[in-house]
């Protein structure tokens, strides 16, 4: 099952919010000992760390949310706060259904979330961006079978490139009987080349390292790319 970075923090915060909703529901007030609301909160913001970039309203919430989520009450131990309890389950609830890791994903061409994701929400940043380049080169070479059958398909991307994005080629995308639109298909055309000549190429070669943002860059420039392939 794929995971995201945050997993283990997100499952044991739900886990603490259900047992303390059902606290709730039956005696209207939780206490829980220092130690315990101190792991609470190391939990809460160590989600609000992971998500800053995709939701950061909920990675501010989430912080105040730590702040105030406990009150000090008598014999040493801590009542949780109802108020910033609510907010909290709210949050989590919608983060455990929709992760920041996978939520991105639903924008992505099929065939790509297929081979890529669970690499890339494993944090296999490198493969999960080798598999969304070559897919496109595959996909590619189907097209060319499709459109030229009988006639073998070239080794080179380069020039399976040729065959079908060019102006006389095979694949028609654009229509060419426009200015915009033969400088759409020129225009793609130099994104494939460059996509290949930039990623594909070098690859063949030696292992290529990216970061987890150079990684979903070359993602969705492969789903740009399989979607041209579908018109």
């Amino acid at each position: 099952m794929m995971k995201i970075a945050y997993e283990n923090e997100l499952r044991n915060l739900q886990s603490w919010i259900n047992n303390v909703n059902m606290g709730l529901a039956s005696v209207g007030t939780v206490t829980t000992d220092l130690a315990s609301a101190n792991n609470t909160c190391y939990q809460i913001n160590t989600i609000a760390e992971e998500i800053v970039k995709e939701y950061p309203f909920y990675a501010r919430a989430l912080k105040n949310i730590s702040t105030n989520l406990f009150k000090s009450s008598a014999y040493g131990t801590v009542t949780v706060n109802n108020a910033a309890f609510g907010e909290l389950y709210i949050i989590i609830g919608h983060i455990v259904e929709e992760p920041v890791d996978v939520a991105v994903w639903h924008e992505i061409h099929p065939h790509i979330v297929a081979i890529s994701q669970e690499l890339f929400c494993d944090g296999y940043y490198d493969s999960a961006a080798e598999k969304a380049i070559k897919e496109v080169e595959t996909r590619l070479r189907e097209l060319f079978q499709l459109l030229k059958p009988g006639v073998t398909v070239p080794t080179k991307v380069g020039d399976i490139i040729g065959a079908l994005l060019t102006e006389n080629g095979a694949y028609h995308f654009a229509d060419l009987s426009t200015a915009s639109g033969k400088d759409y298909r020129r225009g793609i055309q130099s994104i494939f080349e460059g996509t290949f000549a930039a990623y594909r190429n070098p690859s063949a070669h030696e292992n290529l390292s990216c970061t987890k943002r150079e990684a979903m860059e070359q993602i969705m420039l492969a789903s740009q790319l399989m979607y041209v392939l579908d018109k």
